[in-house]
This record gives C-alpha cells, sequence and structure tokens, in this order.
C-alpha cells in the first residue's frame, strides 16, 4: 500500500558511508546524527539550511539528548556523555568483563537509557547481543538478551510499549514497560518484514501511535498501525535506508538517513543487486500532515 506524501528532498549530500542515529533537538532546532564508518557526528540548522560536523575521532552509532544539554553518545567503546569536540567522559564500558559495543539507544521517561549491544565482524555475527538498561549512575542491567543484530528503538505514546527492531531476525518486537523497574515483559513479534522487503533497521513512533521503520536493501520506509499492518510505504532512490526522526517546529518533517558503503551480508534479498548505481549516502527529509512526538531526555550524571 502507497500514500500520496509529498516530495523527497535532499537536504544534505555528505556521503556518509553508514549514515544513522537522526534524532531532532527541539532546544536548539537541528537534526543531530552520525556517520559510523567515518567517525563523524553531524547537525543540520535547516533554518539557516547549513550542515556542519560537531564531533570526529569517535565511533557513534545511536545519540539520545541529555536533560542538562550534553549529548549521549552510544557506540563500540560504550556509552558516552559529551560535551564537545574531544570532550566527553565514558559513562560505561563493559558490564562483567564483555565490552559493550552499543548500536541505536534510546532515553526512556525516567532519563534512564535503553540499549543494544552488537557483535559482528567480516564474517557475520561473532556472539549475540543483549538489551541493557542504563541508569542515570552508569549502572547496567540486561533487559533482554539472545539478540541477532540490534537496532532501532521507539515508545508507544503512553511508554507502556517499546518497540525493538533485530535487522537480523527481520523482526520489530514489543515488550511491555514495568515504568518503576525498567523491566520489559511480554515480548511478542510486533512485525515480521518478508526477505524480499528488506531488513528492519531505524524506528520511530508518531504521536498516532504508529511505527515508522526504515528498511535497509528495502528502498523504503514504512508505516505500521499498532497493530503492525502496513500503512503506507515510502519508496526512496536508494536501498540502504537506514533510520528516521521527526524534527522541524512542528514535528512533521521526517528525516531519513541512509548509507553509501555497500554492506554485503546474507541479510540482503534474494538477487539484491550490488552494483546497484546509489545506496545512498544523503540525508533526506519529507514534509507530512503526520505529527511526530519528542524523545526523552536522558538524565546522566
Amino acid at each position: 500500500m502507497s500514500r500520496s506524501v509529498s516530495p523527497i528532498e535532499i537536504v544534505a549530500d555528505s556521503h556518509d558511508r553508514c549514515g544513522e542515529a537522526p534524532i531532532w533537538d527541539a532546544q536548539r532546532q537541528r537534526l543531530v546524527w552520525t556517520d559510523i564508518e567515518s567517525g563523524l557526528v553531524f547537525e543540520y540548522l535547516p533554518a539557516a539550511g547549513q550542515k556542519s560536523i560537531l564531533n570526529q575521532g569517535l565511533t557513534v552509532s545511536g545519540i539520545a539528548l541529555n536533560r542538562t544539554g550534553e549529548l549521549v553518545f552510544g557506540g563500540a567503546g560504550g556509552l558516552h556523555l559529551w560535551k564537545g569536540q574531544g570532550h566527553y567522559r565514558t559513562i560505561v564500558a563493559e558490564h562483567k568483563g564483555m565490552p559493550m559495543c552499543f548500536n541505536d539507544i534510546i532515553a526512556d521517561p525516567r532519563g534512564r537509557i535503553y540499549g543494544g549491544t552488537i557483535y559482528w565482524g567480516p564474517n557475520g555475527m561473532e556472539r549475540r547481543g543483549d538489551l541493557y538498561l542504563i541508569d542515570g549512575n552508569g549502572e547496567a542491567r540486561i533487559v533482554d538478551e539472545g539478540v541477532e543484530l540490534a537496532n532501532g528503538l521507539g515508545f508507544s505514546g503512553d511508554n507502556r510499549t517499546l518497540y525493538f527492531a533485530d535487522s537480523a531476525a527481520r523482526c520489530i518486537y514489543a515488550y511491555d514497560v514495568e515504568a518503576d523497574s525498567g523491566a520489559l515483559f511480554r515480548k511478542r513479534v510486533f512485525v515480521r518484514v518478508p526477505p524480499d522487503e528488506g531488513i528492519p533497521d531505524g524506528l520511530t513512533v508518531d504521536r498516532e501511535g504508529f511505527v515508522w521503520c526504515a528498511l535497509w536493501y528495502g528502498a523504503q520506509i514504512v508505516r505500521y498501525d499498532p497493530g503492525g499492518t502496513v500503512e503506507r510505504r515510502v519508496r526512496f532512490p536508494v536501498t540502504q535506508v537506514s533510520s528516521l526522526a521527526f524534527g522541524g517546529k512542528d514535528l512533521t518533517e521526517l528525516f531519513v538517513t541512509s548509507a553509501s558503503e555497500p554492506w554485503r551480508s546474507h541479510l540482503a534479498p534474494p538477487g539484491f543487486n550490488f552494483n546497484w548505481p546509489d545506496f545512498g549516502g544523503e540525508l533526506f527529509r519529507i514534509r507530512l500532515q503526520i505529527q511526530g512526538k519528542s524523545e526523552h531526555l536522558a538524565d546522566l550524571k
């Protein structure tokens, strides 16, 4: 199913090798995102149409906003509280002797961070990862385990449900959330993505409770209703669509990241063309009549 949408605009063409983790910073009216493979974090100011580098030299895969104005970075070296170029403090880097290689992260209503870990090498998965909950003081605990390829995270409007994409399993899972403890219960499959549609990557939830997900290899983003049924598809001119976030003054602009460096994996759809002329690398924007919701702020000390 496809619905009419406004044209897809390119707002930044930096040829990101792996553009990911977009998040809207309402206080500064900017979008922040990362190019994982290049070790760069960018900001885009829509009012000025200006893109600039915020940080370089640190591998960042996931980003959250902290209540005190800093950014929270998750990546191969753990979870960090970032204050400026070269100025960051590592909150947590290992758990019971295991290095924590984070991919996507998200803050919950109480300022804690959920983050999934990944352990992939040139030959695929080296070991399964976990889904962690990190308190403001840096104490970490596992809330789910056995994750193949941790990716997008998003909360329902009432914060009672957490959505989590495991790309290698081709599933978006849903959990019930216990607000006080942050524990997750009643894990179930929200969406199972067919092999020929790509794999679920970054996701976000709009104000109506619909889940938007970028399908890597699939050249599309998909909006699912609260029951997991496809409500619409938005096709893209690039195949490696990676993540998405609502932004703009009224949160009706959907920013979408992509990746220029082809990822040759067994997860590609049957017959996928690795000689495709344009895998991605641009930051896109779509103006919608649908409103997103603000992400929660972390409260790391």
